[in-house]
Parts: structure tokens; sequence; C-alpha cells
């Protein structure tokens, strides 16, 4: 041990013992602290991200998804929905659509997880996001519509926005889809009371857009009419209820 130490100037050795003490003392120091969460923070621009990623815009989309995922969770701690900041979230939902629209991760994740929050006020940014993205033509991003419209009438419980929502959502549709997306703002106008409007929807439905639903699609409708937006005596009195 003596010859280890004359192979090093003393300096270095009180150096040495110095940065060793120093450790000790920090770690004694900050062993009760915490790692602290500091909430959502505002993201990037999509050509800020792309450029850390050597202009990969898929490799970047890839990476930041996962970063939004694991917001919350980072230091150790699981944080409660209702603690983020969901408007940055809203703002990273649209960098993300910007990187790539195609991908059905991010509307998944702000539908099934951050629509999870436990204050329905929330979610404004999240129906603002699917809206966007459900009006996309491509592939079947309708359905995405289909969620902001469950949100606003089931979570925020704001009839006049899920109508809206709805009436957008009937917009989407084209010959071969399931046949509840013209069907759904009628079902919200039947459940808030409005049942003259209701009908009249169903009917019109029925009369534009029978031939091109299916049997069973049609069956429901009929159904629904007179099963639950007619009163029974009205029932008894409307032709399309005679076999019903």
């Amino acid at each position: 041990m003596a010859r280890f130490f004359r192979l090093f100037h003393p300096a270095l050795v009180v150096l040495l013992g110095c940065a060793i003490l120093a450790n000790i003392f920090m770690s004694h120091y900050t062993r009760d602290m915490k790692a602290k969460w500091v909430n959502v923070p505002l993201p990037p621009s999509s050509l800020g991200i792309s450029s850390a990623f050597l202009g990969d815009r898929e490799l970047a989309f890839r990476s930041s998804a996962m970063a939004l995922q694991s917001f919350g969770n980072e230091t150790g701690q699981v944080q409660a929905l209702k603690d983020y900041n969901y408007d940055h979230l809203g703002k990273w939902f649209d960098m993300e659509d910007q990187l790539n629209h195609r991908s059905d991760y991010v509307p998944f994740l702000a539908a099934y997880y951050f629509g999870a929050t436990q204050d329905p006020s929330q979610l404004g940014p999240v129906i603002a996001y699917l809206r966007q993205v459900g009006k996309n033509p491509e592939g079947e991003k309708w359905r995405w519509l289909g969620q902001a419209v469950y949100l606003a009438r089931h979570k925020m419980k704001d009839n006049d926005l899920a109508l809206q929502l709805a009436e957008e959502l009937a917009d989407t549709y084209r010959p071969g889809m399931p046949a509840w997306p013209l069907q759904m703002k009628a079902i919200i106008a039947s459940d808030i009371g409005d049942k003259d409007l209701a009908y009249s929807m169903m009917v019109e439905m029925l009369r534009t857009s029978s031939e091109s639903m299916h049997p069973n699609e049609v069956n429901f409708m009929l159904d629904y009419i007179c099963n639950t937006i007619l009163s029974p005596v009205q029932k008894g009195r409307d032709a399309l209820c005679k076999d019903q």
C-alpha cells in the first residue's frame, strides 16, 4: 500500500480524498430528495424535433410518441391524469400529427388514455384533436370523430357540442361504412328529449340511405324509432311500426 501511494504525487492523493469526502457529503445531504415532476412541457416544433433525428420524421414521431405516453411516470412516481397540463398535451397532439398524420397511435392515446382524466373539464384539447383527425378521409379516421362525440356527450355532458360533432360525423359517411355515424345525431337528440328531431332524422336516413345499409342496421333503426323514440300510442299509429 505504501508503494502504491509513493507512485502518486501527494496533491493527487489529497484531491482524491477530498472527492471521496464530497461524494459522501452529497449522498448524505440528498438522500431524502426526490425527483420533482414539472408537468407536461411545451412541445418542440415538428421541424425542430425532426432535425434532432437528422431529418428522419418517422423516427422523430416514434420517439416523441413514446415520450408522450410516458409523461407523468418518468420520475419513478405515477401522476394522476387530472394533474396534467391538457393545453400543452393538445399542442403535443398537433405536433405529432404534423410528423405522421396516418398513424392511429397518438389518436388512440388521446382517446383512450388521456381521455380517461378524472376531470372531464380538461377534455377540450383532446376532443379538438380527435375532431381534427376524424375528418381525415384516409382509412377509417372517422372513428376518432365518433370517439370525440362520446367524450363530449358522456364525459363532458356537453349536449350542444356532442350534436355538432355528430353532425360532422354524419358528413363523413360513405356507402359501405357502418350506419352508426349517420344515426349518432338522432340517437343523441332522442336521449336529450328532442324526439321530433330524432324521428325526422331517422326517417330521412331510411328514405335516403337504407339501400346501402345492412338489413340488420335497417332493422335496428326501425326498432329504435318504434320502441325508443315513439310512445306506445304513436307507435300504434305509425305505418313504419306495423311489424315491430
